[in-house]
């Protein structure tokens, strides 16, 4: 079994007060229209999908991320995927979003928030998911391989949810 990775208490500190900063930064919807991140995520769960379309690991999960962007819808749960590309052009990243069938929100190409993030969660690596409350503590900073694990053992992704659920809930106490 796979441990938590452990943020460090300066790094949380910085997180939080980067999704602080949520309340200036615009998410792109499938539609093409803009909201505010930070109304968008508020009461939600949010699953930080940290991807690119050149990365090759990347192509093979994301058929997953769809998957549990599709399940979320299904089951009416209060999560929220925001896809975080580091692509290089924003024709690659579109192009990606469309072919993959994506529908969940993405954080527009090149905006400093995505690097505060990424360092803020300690994301080395692509794809990585990062599951924070809607204050950016962290829910569960290694998402990616437990959804991977769910597709494996074939597991209901809703067993998934219900422990993000747990741990926030249990943080709000």
């Amino acid at each position: 079994m796979i441990t938590e990775i452990a943020i460090s208490e300066d790094n949380e500190v910085e997180a939080l007060l980067e999704m602080i900063r949520f309340d200036t930064t615009q998410l792109k919807l499938k539609d093409g229209s803009f909201v505010n991140a930070r109304d968008h995520i508020r009461g939600k769960i949010v699953v930080l999908y940290f991807s690119a379309s050149w990365c090759n690991p990347c192509r093979q999960f994301t058929p997953l991320m769809k998957q549990l962007s599709e399940k979320i819808a299904e089951t009416n749960q209060p999560i929220e995927v925001i896809l975080v590309s580091k692509d290089y052009m924003r024709f690659q990243m579109e192009d990606y979003y469309e072919k993959a069938g994506f529908s969940f929100a993405v954080i527009p190409l090149k905006d400093p928030i995505i690097e505060k993030l990424m360092a803020a969660y300690n994301v080395a690596e692509l794809p990585s998911c990062r599951v924070v409350d809607e204050r950016g503590y962290l829910i569960d900073s290694d998402a990616r391989f437990k959804v991977e694990q769910y597709n494996r053992e074939k597991r209901q992704i809703t067993e998934l949810f219900d422990q993000w659920r747990h741990k926030q809930t249990a943080m709000c106490v």
